[in-house]
């Protein structure tokens, strides 16, 4: 009786332990190891409110409206293209002015080579807005009068390729910031690497002429119509 009371026991034990596992084996699959994979706007939309610490794009994504970023996370695109067919823009109660808008406790990172497009005459790629961060390691970037914009926050741009669709009156927007907040400090944007059409990120006329995004140890050069910053 012993020796099958003991037997029991431990069949009981390996039943709960079993049972403990599979909801934890069912989360590391959801995630995929902390990496969750998204093919569709709703899926990176519900992503980008989850818990994985990185999202790859699988497929090329029409983008249904702004999205927001309110933690630290990762964005693969993957080589894939995130763009929108329809507007996004509205400067109403919603302040839509973006493809990916980064907020409050924002921290996103993009990387994987691919392409964010913006509609034409229509909105950014980002916004950075009530203190969030973007950091931008490679890809190409299209938007409407600017690329990237900062309100509140701070971007940084290591990498990639950024041009204009629309522009106001001439490229000297693609990265922008509230001017306001620029000379009070809490809107920012460092350059590192990239190249930008018509845009010189080391003589940025938005924030008034002379006003450099590349930090010392780096320079700006014009090459074929674009101003590429490497380090000097």
């Amino acid at each position: 009786m012993k020796s099958l009371f003991k037997s029991k026991n431990y069949m009981i034990g390996a039943i709960v332990a079993v049972l403990l596992l599979v909801p934890c084996m069912f989360l590391l699959t959801a995630c995929g190891g902390n990496t969750v994979k998204v093919s569709t706007y709703d899926e990176l939309a519900n992503a980008l409110a989850g818990k994985c610490d990185t999202i790859e794009v699988t497929e090329d994504i029409d983008m249904k409206g702004q999205l927001e970023v309110g933690r630290k996370v990762t964005l693969n695109l993957n080589g894939k293209t995130l763009s929108n067919s329809a507007d996004i823009w509205d400067d109403g109660d919603s302040k839509s002015w973006s493809l990916i808008s980064v907020g409050e406790n924002g921290q996103l990172t993009i990387k994987g080579n691919g392409k964010m497009l913006a509609k034409e005459n229509d909105c950014y790629a980002f916004d950075v807005r009530d203190g969030g961060k973007l950091t931008i390691e490679n890809g190409e970037f299209v938007g409407n009068i600017s690329v990237v914009y900062v309100n509140k926050g701070s971007a940084e741009i290591k990498g990639g390729k950024y041009s204009l669709v629309q522009l106001s009156p001439d490229e000297r927007f693609t990265l922008n910031c509230l001017d306001a907040n620029y000379k009070e400090g809490s809107a920012k944007i460092v350059v590192t690497g990239g190249e930008f059409k018509n845009f010189n990120p080391a003589d940025c006329l938005a924030e008034g002429e002379g006003t450099s995004f590349v930090p010392e140890g780096y320079t700006a050069n014009l090459v074929e119509g674009y101003y590429k910053v490497v380090k000097a």
